[in-house]
């Protein structure tokens, strides 16, 4: 697992020389200004209320002692809640908006890696992958979801909650990696093969998804880019590894 991890990341270098020197720009136009739009729009929300959330949670702390030190610390904690939350929104809408975009950069990369035709795009295609991504997006947030919660609840726990902090971003890193990988899986598995193949390589999964938050962090250029990044990276990885299910 942790090999892949390694490789994963190292992908994101393979990904970026094929933006650069295969011509894969024109495909980063419209999936890289829905992107900077959405996280403009939910980041920039996340960061505003993180006060206000601060302020509520305090306005139930009954003492004066040590009120400045705790708002300070509620108001950092609220923003890292709700980038948590943004974070959790813009990964599963952005794939919604922009699946059909990153489903044809998969195949070009597919074509370009393996030497394969490419398909063409067309709007019965883009249909299909809209229906696709729908259907397999719900799924990965319900899973998610169950994990999410069950981590918030170990947070609650004394001596071992700090632990949640660390699993929190290390679930949104695989759920990540999940997504991004599956452009590539639905073409070479069924629905069975792709969970399977996810929960061999977790590895793979985990770094892609990590260092695609990691360039969401980059202002502005991050949003641009990330979508793009990890849909190649992860292409790569699954072409590399796609005879290993099971």
């Amino acid at each position: 697992m942790l090999n892949e991890f390694f490789i994963s990341i190292k992908s994101y270098k393979t990904a970026l020389r094929y933006m650069m020197k295969r011509s894969l720009w024109k495909w980063q136009i419209v999936p890289g200004t829905i992107s900077l739009i959405l996280g403009a729009i939910i980041f920039g929300m996340a960061y505003r209320l993180g006060d206000n959330l601060g302020a509520y949670i305090m306005y139930f702390y009954p003492f004066e002692f040590g009120t400045q030190v705790l708002t300070t610390l509620f108001n950092f904690f609220g923003k890292i809640m709700l980038f948590v939350t943004g974070l959790f929104m813009y990964r599963w809408v952005l794939l919604i908006l922009i699946g059909p975009f990153l489903s044809v950069i998969s195949e070009q990369v597919e074509k370009i890696y393996l030497g394969t035709p490419g398909a063409e795009f067309s709007l019965s295609r883009m249909f299909r992958d809209i229906k696709r991504g729908l259907w397999m997006t719900f799924k990965l947030i319900r899973k998610e979801l169950r994990y999410t919660v069950l981590n918030f609840f170990l947070g609650l726990v004394p001596i071992i909650g700090f632990i949640s902090y660390p699993l929190s971003f290390a679930i949104q890193g695989y759920f990540s990696g999940f997504g991004n990988m599956d452009f590539t899986m639905e073409r070479h598995f069924n629905v069975k093969e792709r969970e399977q193949f996810v929960k061999k390589h977790k590895g793979l999964a985990i770094g892609n998804g990590l260092v695609f938050i990691l360039i969401l962090s980059i202002p502005i250029l991050g949003l641009i880019l990330a979508p793009t990044l990890a849909v190649i990276a992860s292409t790569l990885n699954v072409l590399d590894f796609k005879d290993d299910v099971g």
